[in-house]
């Protein structure tokens, strides 16, 4: 068997191991299911999470695309929500979104977000698309518990399907006394540059009173020898 036989089964072998990876295990990232499209005018706003399905406590992004027209002849729209308010809605509570222009779908926009409770999250939209006026409440799928991700189960984990922040508080306290750690080692840094200009600047005082007083010597020895050859010429004309 040739080198280059070799190398076309390994490679072969290769992608068919990580596609069955990403296909089969649960943690490999799907396209969107559970997406929800919604008319307003010449306008359709498709809502959704960017990672179906969706667990607490992991990464994940709000999705929002918007097109004009209808069916597969719709468009997409460029800086659709540049006068669109969306915030996310759980139970009584809201929180304002900031969304950025997907990099890879025209149309499309993410903001990046963690869900903390299992339950039903939903966008409320204020404002509008090219004039269009919108004022909309759109749910978006069930957020799941990761604990049915967990095994075994962390001492942490509750039926609640609220996040375990004992963990979290632990790394913040770390990172914190790390960044205190840093500081301080900057501050001493610091202080040890500083002391080191002022010893060369020291030094440098040092030199320049030694140079001076060298020349001033010299000048004097120069004078003196002048003098001399003076003395000696008169003396030699008388």
């Amino acid at each position: 068997m040739t080198d280059m036989m070799k190398k076309f089964l390994v490679t072969g072998s290769v992608l068919f191991l990580v596609a069955t990876l990403v296909f089969v295990s649960p943690l490999g990232v799907k396209p969107a299911e559970a997406h929800i499209t919604k008319v307003f005018g010449n306008y359709l706003v498709e809502v959704g999470w960017d990672n179906e399905p969706v667990y607490t406590g992991l990464v994940n992004a709000v999705q929002v695309t918007v097109k004009k027209g209808s069916g597969d002849s719709a468009t997409p729209v460029i800086n659709a929500l540049k006068d669109m308010q969306i915030s996310i809605q759980y139970g009584g509570v809201t929180k304002p979104l900031d969304f950025l222009p997907s990099s890879t779908v025209d149309g499309q926009y993410v903001s990046p977000l963690i869900p903390t409770r299992v339950g039903t999250y939903s966008l409320v939209f204020k404002g509008s698309i090219n004039e269009q006026a919108i004022d909309a409440e759109i749910p978006l799928d069930d957020v799941a518990s990761v604990d049915v991700l967990n095994f075994p189960a962390s001492s942490g984990s509750s039926s609640g399907g609220s996040v375990d922040t004992s963990q979290m508080g632990t790394l913040v306290n770390q990172l914190t006394s790390d960044i205190e750690d840093a500081k301080n080692n900057a501050d001493s840094a610091a202080k040890s540059v500083s002391n080191v200009v002022q010893s060369f600047q020291q030094v440098k005082d040092t030199t320049d009173k030694l140079y001076m007083i060298s020349m001033t010597g010299i000048g004097i020895g120069i004078a003196g020898i002048v003098i001399a050859v003076i003395a000696i010429t008169r003396k030699q004309q008388h």
